[in-house]
């Protein structure tokens, strides 16, 4: 009956030592794996936030390049029209008549319009429209026959670059 007690007396002490040992260095190693992974992770987020740093630089420098480089197309188009300017300026007075001096006025303004047109600028006059606050500034109000908030005048256009009011026109409107 002794050697049945002794089966039952439950596990061996060297055996739990030993599997609490084999857990215990599974779970060493399985904390400096998870401690490895953490540090590439870790080193992985640094290289991924200095990536994104330097395309938002990137981006910055080249937005800012495409308007300087805008700017400077705009500017020498606009060369072209104080070339007109310089030319009328430098006229002799006494060798031009009222006539020739209105076409060259009337060729400088050809140009100027080409200019702002070729950069999709352009002037429109609401005249016959319904006032529209967002693209008209009314300056004067007066009765009319055409119905109320008509645009019956315009005193000067407005302009737009495609969708954008540049400047409202300048209105009179019907009461």
């Amino acid at each position: 009956m002794s050697h049945k007690q002794d089966n039952d007396a439950g596990p061996d002490p060297a055996d739990i030592a030993s599997a609490a040992a084999a857990d215990a260095a599974e779970a060493v190693q399985a904390s400096e794996a998870a401690q490895k992974e953490i540090a590439d992770l870790k080193g992985k987020l640094l290289r991924w936030q200095a990536d994104l740093q330097n395309v938002q630089r990137r981006a910055a420098r080249e937005v800012l390049d495409a308007r300087q480089n805008a700017d400077a197309d705009f500017a020498k188009a606009m060369l072209q029209v104080l070339d007109h300017f310089d030319m009328a300026l430098n006229v002799d007075p006494a060798k031009v008549d009222a006539q020739t001096l209105l076409s060259g006025v009337k060729i400088t303004y050809d140009e100027l319009r080409k200019v702002l047109a070729n950069k999709g600028i352009e002037s429109f006059d609401p005249l016959g429209e319904a006032f529209n606050p967002h693209q008209h500034e009314a300056i004067m109000q007066e009765a009319s026959d055409q119905p109320p908030m008509t645009i019956i005048q315009t005193f000067q256009q407005g302009y737009k670059i495609g969708d954008r009011v540049l400047r409202p026109a300048k209105v009179k409107v019907s009461k």
